[in-house]
């Protein structure tokens, strides 16, 4: 996907109301986010990391000037404890099992400095969860429900419209954009 996708600036948007100087993003593939974020806030420091290699290289010629961009894994950031001012995933969560949802969401509360921002599916009903890890092999998770657990607050949910998503599905249905503060 391009940086110019429409749900970028829902996610841009969401970024306007914390106050922050980095931003790290797990499962970043080729750095559109992040090269989406740097036209919008020229000063930030942008990173990232995604298990491809092949992605990281393709970042890194799209952003030679990042602070940080990296193979790695969502459940284990590389970064120091309180190490970015947020934390943002773009449909990256929904790759992770319930284990390594949970694991890394604690990993997000560990590095964010002011907290998060996920772009993910969302759904508070189990059998809708369900029924889309069967027919897709992607995962939804009840985000208000998991980041409380872990302490996140001030939780906000912004469900993902068509003009967001144009011809999205799942994003229709489960795609949201998720605000929280550590």
């Amino acid at each position: 996907m391009t940086p110019d996708h429409p749900h970028r600036e829902v996610i841009i948007d969401k970024l306007r109301r914390f106050r922050f100087r980095s931003i790290l993003e797990v499962g970043c593939a080729a750095g559109a986010n992040l090269y989406k974020i740097k036209q919008n806030f020229p000063h930030s420091d942008i990173g990232g990391l995604d298990w491809s290699a092949e992605a990281i290289e393709e970042a890194k010629r799209m952003l030679p000037r990042a602070s940080v961009l990296q193979v790695g894994e969502a459940t284990d950031v590389y970064i120091s404890d309180k190490g970015a001012d947020i934390l943002l995933s773009d449909m990256c969560y929904i790759y992770l099992d319930k284990k390594n949802f949970r694991k890394a969401l604690k990993e997000a509360k560990r590095v964010a400095r002011n907290g998060v921002v996920f772009c993910e599916f969302h759904h508070t009903n189990w059998f809708m969860r369900n029924a889309l890890k069967v027919t897709t092999g992607y995962n939804s998770y009840d985000y208000l429900k998991e980041l409380r657990r872990v302490g996140f607050y001030d939780i906000e949910l912004t469900k993902l419209t068509e003009k967001d998503w144009p011809g999205g599905n799942p994003q229709k249905t489960f795609g949201c954009v998720i605000t929280a503060r550590v």
